[in-house]
């Protein structure tokens, strides 16, 4: 049984500002495959929420064996304020409603290895329908099982 994924604990500041999806450099190692030999990159901007990956987390568990492994390569950061509906304005920002993660064209989101191509893309066909942003199935080509 694999842990869920967990917001953290303490971040500073404890609410955010919404923020701007700019798009950035990212390192050559955020948009390629690192430890596995497949993986699921995002092919758009977008913000996440931790329901849905948790969700996809789950897809994948369900058809991985215990000899086959993946990795999750985001962690949701992002803490998400919501006032309660029929609210004055005013007195201040509202409580946390969840908990979410920013994702830039080209990321990588999960990574598999030791599974075989046919599972691969079973895998990836099943999360694509779970996320809310189009995805692209990755190979590392000199990567040997």
């Amino acid at each position: 049984m694999r842990k869920l994924i967990v917001p953290p604990k303490l971040t500073k500041p404890k609410k955010q500002k919404k923020g701007v999806l700019t798009p950035i450099e990212w390192k050559k190692s955020a948009t390629k495959v690192a430890f596995g030999i497949y993986g699921i990159q995002v092919l758009k901007s977008l913000r996440i929420s931790l329901k849905q990956l948790e969700i996809a987390r789950r897809q994948i568990s369900k058809y991985l064996n215990k000899n086959e492994t993946f990795w999750l390569r985001v962690i949701p950061d992002i803490p998400v304020t919501k006032k309660p509906t029929e609210i004055r304005m005013g007195k201040g920002k509202g409580a946390i409603q969840y908990w979410a993660l920013r994702v830039k064209a080209g990321q990588t989101l999960f990574e598999f290895s030791f599974i075989s191509p046919k599972k691969a893309k079973l895998i990836f066909l099943n999360i694509t329908k779970r996320l809310p942003v189009p995805c692209n199935l990755l190979y590392h080509k000199t990567k040997i099982i």
